[in-house]
């Protein structure tokens, strides 16, 4: 039995949390993508919002930004940025113009079969004054674009940003899909075992969003009393990998996608978390303290297990949020989506 590191935190719990300087992170300027990947930590996928963020959203975010950090990295995100190139342009445009070090933009590359209308916006980005894009190649993007799509939209990449400005995550899957059929998507399951055993090493999988849910399994799973020895205060505090969506949320550098800690005009001071019980139970007696509270409400243990905290977290939230009672679990459509 494993000793709960939460213990001597409940007699005395705190309802404020204090963020500290932004190191890094992301803007997420849509939630609305191509593929409806099983890894996804936000659980994007075609059928989210036809909603962007708009100019004054993404200054008055990149303000922020600028005024709680001294040189953060920042990357923009979805969602498929390039799914709207005018929203995303907007946003490099605005990025550069308040003077953020803006590292990249992320894309899973569908667009690599149409040069002739994605190759200018690749140009453009340039010429705004963006370096690098990343490029997204593995197996859970590979269910849904071919190879030589992905091969294609790496060549426009490079041909407008030079040979270092393609950002591939991760490289090694290049060889891996070399093996099917290159004009066709490839299913999660036609991979060896081997590999889906490596996968969650190689892609550095956080078992939040869809990868708890998914079929064939990616990691071993567990029952719940085993992730009781840890608390949450370090993904909860981080702000090495923070992320603010459209809508305003501020998700902590955890990565815990669903969990609105506060919006980001928020984060100049102290922020209150004392009508916010999930996370202010989480920060105060961690996993054990959420998963003791939710049976209360007439939560289910899962009979086959989780396979990370981080899924225990979601599936807990999961059934927290069908009764409406909860401000911190947004964006909503977060949680209708991976009912689905």
């Amino acid at each position: 039995m494993g000793l709960n590191v939460n213990f001597f935190k409940n007699a005395n719990s705190s309802v404020n949390l204090e963020i500290g300087q932004l190191h890094g992170g992301g803007v997420i300027i849509s939630y609305k993508c191509t593929n409806k990947c099983k890894h996804c930590l936000v659980a994007c996928s075609p059928e989210r919002e036809n909603r962007w963020m708009t100019p004054g959203e993404s200054e008055e975010i990149f303000k922020l930004i600028k005024r709680r950090s001294v040189d953060a990295e920042i990357h923009i995100g979805g969602g498929e940025p390039f799914l709207n190139p005018d929203a995303l342009l907007s946003v490099v445009e605005y990025a550069i113009k308040n003077k953020i070090n803006l590292s990249y933009v992320e894309t899973n590359g569908f667009f690599g079969k149409n040069p002739r209308k994605y190759s200018p916006v690749l140009k453009e980005l340039y010429k705004l004054g963006l370096r690098s894009i990343l490029i997204s190649v593995s197996p859970f993007h590979a269910e849904f674009i071919p190879p030589e799509t992905t091969i294609g939209a790496i060549t426009q990449i490079k041909e407008a940003f030079g040979e270092s400005g393609a950002f591939i995550w991760i490289p090694g899957f290049l060889k891996i899909l070399n093996a099917f059929d290159q004009s066709k998507t490839v299913k999660l399951e036609n991979f060896s075992s081997e590999i889906l055993r490596g996968v969650s090493d190689m892609y550095y999988l956080i078992p939040g969003g869809r990868c708890g849910y998914s079929k064939p399994e990616l990691m071993k799973k567990r029952p719940a009393h085993d992730y009781f020895i840890t608390d949450c205060n370090r993904e909860l505090l981080s702000t090495g990998h923070f992320h603010i969506d459209y809508y305003g949320n501020y998700m902590p550098g955890g990565l815990c996608g669903g969990i609105s800690l506060c919006t980001y005009n928020e984060l100049d001071k102290p922020v209150n978390i004392e009508n916010k019980p999930i996370v202010r139970i989480l920060f105060n007696e961690g996993i054990k303290g959420l998963f003791e509270y939710a049976l209360k409400l007439g939560y289910t243990e899962l009979t086959d297990g989780y396979c990370g905290k981080c899924h225990l977290c979601v599936d807990i939230r999961k059934y927290l949020f069908k009764t409406g009672k909860y401000e911190e679990l947004a964006p909503a459509e977060f949680y209708i989506e991976l009912e689905k």
